[in-house]
């Protein structure tokens, strides 16, 4: 194991300026989702020691958080960043007994045991604080977030021409007047963290300018900034850093029982393993590969109890397109199971969402679903109430 101290500051600057390959112009975001996934399993106490298998929990982790950052023609594949990695000096590959070495220009499970981190960077991992910093700068590697600004509104549920728009808006005029205002060039898609994101948007919704063509334009600037945040957030993972450093810190939790939450709030562990046990597959669809569903909470993370957050029917396995209307609300259930698509979806067809759709509700669902068209769901036009 490395044996080397450097301070937060030198891993900050060093998971700023990953190496990585581009195509198109585009940087593969691989080793980003990598790191991301190894820090969820290290927060959620499943990789406890530093030592990093390429498991299935590593291989389901990394799809759910490839997900979220990939560009259409990315493939969902793990060995790859597990592998080179190493080129980064922080990441070291445990090979083998009786394997040289030299020989070996790819993961192989036959020659390759684990990686590891250096000692220094796996403890500040470990800091729910330090790792929330961390979680920051690794975004910063992708590309312009242009392309997938625009990937994210259509998958939650604006048309291609509103996606159009508020890209445009983003890296045209609010940049622009942003850029007028501080007489140096700004671009928000290229905000370095996401509290330069937060400052920069914040000082937009106080330009004269913007203020004036946001309300000329219906409130369509405002639309497109509030969305712009909400993706990055999603993309950063901001909510889950906050809910699992809020964890680290519940006294009322010993270890074990902070564990627990900690991996129900990841998708990992007993919730996600009783969300499989009670669907075998997506509760809408009945997709059956589980590696590519997640585990979602019907009643919000934030609003439930630590019993409600473990209930396995307070949660529904879904399809990653279902999962993220139902959880931004564009969708919900009734208590029959019977699906529900708000009237503001766009063309919710493009997603896969059909009002067809249903699920085998249960008694015990009832609560839950209540809550979630209460509080979550953004609503029906009137004939659909009908």
């Amino acid at each position: 194991m490395s044996m080397i101290s450097h301070s937060l500051e030198y891993y900050l600057d060093k998971l700023t300026h990953l190496k990585m390959n581009q195509a198109r112009g585009q940087k593969s975001p691989h080793k980003v989702a990598m790191l991301l996934s190894v820090i969820d399993l290290i927060q959620a106490g499943y990789i406890y020691s530093n030592k990093i298998v390429l498991d299935k929990h590593l291989k389901e982790r990394f799809s759910d958080v490839f997900s979220q950052i990939k560009l259409p023609s990315d493939c969902d594949t793990p060995e790859l960043p597990f592998f080179h990695l190493r080129s980064e000096g922080f990441w070291h590959i445990q090979y083998r007994d009786g394997i040289a070495v030299d020989s070996v220009n790819r993961f192989s499970k036959s020659k390759i045991d684990y990686a590891y981190l250096d000692d220094e960077l796996f403890k500040i991992l470990k800091s729910p604080i330090s790792s929330i910093a961390i979680r920051d700068v690794l975004c910063t590697n992708l590309s312009d977030l242009s392309t997938r600004f625009a990937r994210w509104l259509v998958e939650t549920g604006r048309s291609e021409s509103t996606a159009q728009k508020y890209v445009q808006a983003i890296r045209g005029s609010i940049s622009n007047w942003l850029a007028q205002d501080a007489d140096e060039a700004v671009l928000l898609s290229q905000a370095q963290s996401y509290s330069n994101l937060k400052q920069l948007a914040n000082r937009a919704r106080d330009l004269d300018e913007f203020k004036i063509r946001n309300e000329r334009g219906n409130g369509m600037y405002s639309a497109a900034l509030n969305s712009y945040e909400q993706f990055v957030c999603d993309l950063m993972q901001i909510d889950v850093q906050a809910d699992i450093s809020q964890l680290m810190n519940d006294e009322h939790l010993d270890a074990t029982e902070r564990s627990v939450m900690i991996n129900a709030r990841v998708g990992q562990g007993i919730f996600r393993k009783k969300l499989i046990d009670m669907w075998h597959g997506c509760a809408v669809t009945r997709y059956q590969n589980t590696q590519l569903l997640m585990a979602s909470h019907i009643k919000p993370w934030r609003s439930s109890t630590n019993d409600e957050r473990l209930n396995p029917y307070n949660g529904l396995l879904l399809t990653a397109n279902l999962d993220k209307a139902f959880d931004l609300g564009f969708i919900s259930f009734r208590n029959t199971g019977k699906i529900l698509i708000a009237s503001c979806l766009e063309k919710p067809q493009a997603l896969g969402i059909d009002e067809d759709m249903s699920f085998a509700a249960s008694r015990d669902h009832r609560c839950f679903l209540e809550h979630h068209r209460a509080v979550v769901f953004k609503g029906l036009s009137p004939c659909q109430y009908a």
